[in-house]
């Protein structure tokens, strides 16, 4: 008797918990990638490049009116808008990208497209991210010379000011390796630290000081 009362209890049990296993469904699937905009602010010129080959944080200072070549730009400050596709299920999953970055100085601005690819760990809390992009600029290939003989005073001075507050970077068509590590603050918005590198690798001419912005971006997902 006992027995039997036990195979009951059993049987109904079960028919409970299959009961509401079949109210409730399968469990609900992770939200998908999708597309995302970002806007950010970057220091314009800051010195650093996570390799190594730019840090040059200890350089002397010089008498006043005197710059190095490449930082005539460095202090000001960009605002960057960009765009990013959803990941695409090819060349492990990248996301490409359209980044216009201007320049709030009147200096150089930076227009680009490319891809990026993102790890996430943490259970998608916090992400690595890399990337490489073609860039367009409005700058200077080269910063009118000053000095050339025959020009009128007025010229002089009007491009010596354009040669003391503009880089050359000796291309019209710059390459960009870039960098970020995000931190998800919920499922539509994170934060990211940015790190914007900008050269040609003298592929287009000998001149090639190259440029490293960092900064702040805020990141919104798309979609629902």
């Amino acid at each position: 008797m006992i027995r039997l009362r036990r195979g009951v209890l059993g049987a109904m049990l079960a028919f409970v918990s299959t009961t509401a296993m079949a109210q409730e469904g399968p469990a609900p699937a992770a939200p998908r990638e999708a597309a995302e905009v970002a806007i950010g602010v970057l220091h314009h010129g800051a010195n650093f490049h996570p390799l190594g080959s730019k840090l040059i944080f200890d350089l002397p200072k010089l008498p006043p009116g005197q710059i190095y070549e490449g930082s005539e730009e460095d202090g000001t400050v960009d605002v960057q808008i960009a765009y990013r596709t959803a990941p695409l299920r090819i060349l492990l999953k990248p996301r490409l990208t359209a980044k216009a970055q201007i320049n709030t100085a009147g200096r150089t601005s930076f227009f680009s497209v490319g891809a990026e690819w993102r790890q996430h760990i943490l259970r998608g809390r916090v992400y690595g991210q890399v990337g490489i992009g073609a860039t367009v600029i409005d700058g200077y290939r080269f910063a009118p010379d000053p000095f050339q003989p025959g020009i009128s005073d007025a010229e002089a001075w009007r491009r010596y000011d354009i040669y003391r507050r503009r880089t050359s970077f000796g291309s019209k068509i710059l390459f960009n390796p870039n960098a970020s590590i995000g931190v998800r603050v919920d499922r539509r918005w994170a934060v990211e630290l940015a790190w914007e590198h900008y050269s040609h690798r003298q592929i287009f001419s000998d001149t090639n000081p190259g440029i490293d912005n960092v900064g702040i971006r805020i990141v919104r997902r798309l979609g629902r």
